[in-house]
């Protein structure tokens, strides 16, 4: 609390002390250019603080879903040998490793009309 509003609080047992609000909003603070400085450098540092806090903990969770799941000794990824590989069959890759069947069909259907658009500026060539 600032000493002028510690100045007109009102001790009560019942609630703690207490600052009528129209006392708050009537206080006028008079700062040096120090404290005024002090408390952009302090206003700074909290901002800074809280976005490299956020940052830490993103980096955490990125690094500790890396390990468990791409680069530590147990991850899933350990499951996906260069021999376990070589054995499936084209069926088995597929269903693994293959792509939706609308992306499929519009690949084939782009391909299609690529084709035609190339036949046509032969013909007109």
């Amino acid at each position: 609390m600032c000493k002028a509003a510690a100045a007109k609080s009102i001790s009560d047992c019942q609630h703690g002390t207490v600052v009528r609000l129209s006392d708050l909003t009537q206080t006028h603070y008079d700062m040096t250019n120090q404290e005024h400085l002090v408390q952009d450098l302090h206003d700074i540092l909290k901002s800074y603080y809280k976005v490299a806090r956020k940052r830490i903990v993103d980096t955490l969770c990125m690094q500790a879903a890396a390990y468990h799941l791409v680069s530590g000794p147990d991850t899933p990824l350990r499951l996906f040998s260069p021999g376990l590989i070589s054995g499936l069959s084209g069926e088995q890759l597929e269903e693994i490793a293959g792509e939706e069947v609308l992306m499929k069909r519009r690949r084939a259907q782009l391909l299609k009309e690529l084709e035609d658009l190339e036949t046509g500026r032969r013909i007109l060539s």
